[in-house]
């Protein structure tokens, strides 16, 4: 997913939250955000919303050691490794953005999915001990030509109900025209690139970037 707003601030303003300043996390925009990335997450505490810093994959109760960066939000509630973050630990994670990926002639091309507006998206997540993973759901229309999956997704509503209640009600496809698709550059597909080239059309090559 990327998150490439410029100042943790300025995403804190968005969702009306605070954050600790002091706090060791060293946000920077981000344009390849991959599992095992620390990245900020909404979540109440005392009544007021709070910006923290989590691990993207939660640790599952079996055997596996593989990170659990997604789950089902039909079935989390019975699961072992969310049963209990679904009654008591639920947020949100702040995107601008995700990536699926489509398969071509040329390979795997990426594809991000974004607001028009460019505004936050509201993923609903769970989270314990520092950890979170995202909530999926049957994809919209235009997700189900990529994938058949797609990020449970919230509006600002939706997202204050899930904050407050265990609730599967809000956890749907996103509505038609929320998001658009775009290609962009196949350097996402290597976790080692996480700059503003990322989101660039396919088959462009580097470009000098000016600063706002």
């Amino acid at each position: 997913m990327t998150l490439t707003k410029r100042e943790l601030q300025e995403i804190a303003e968005e969702l009306g939250a605070i954050f600790d300043p002091e706090s060791p996390f060293n946000y920077r925009p981000r344009y390849n955000v991959a599992p095992t990335d620390v990245h900020p997450i909404l979540r109440v505490e005392g009544g007021q919303r709070r910006l923290e810093p989590a691990r993207w994959g939660m640790l599952g109760t079996g055997k596996s050691k593989a990170p659990l960066i997604n789950a089902r939000a039909a079935t989390a509630p019975q699961k072992a490794a969310f049963r209990e973050a679904f009654a008591r630990s639920r947020c949100v994670v702040p995107a601008d953005g995700f990536f699926e990926w489509k398969d071509t002639l040329e390979g795997r091309q990426p594809i991000w999915f974004h607001r028009p507006d460019g505004k936050l998206l509201l993923m609903a997540g769970l989270c314990w001990a520092g950890r979170f993973t995202v909530l999926t759901t049957e994809p919209n229309k235009l997700l189900a030509e990529v994938h058949d999956r797609m990020p449970a997704l919230l509006t600002e509503p939706e997202a204050a109900r899930w904050l407050a209640t265990p609730t599967q009600e809000v956890l749907h496809p996103a509505a038609e025209g929320m998001l658009e698709a775009r290609p962009v550059s196949t350097r996402v597909n290597s976790v080692k690139n996480d700059d503003p080239e990322c989101l660039a059309p396919p088959g462009e090559g580097p470009r000098q970037l000016t600063l706002a």
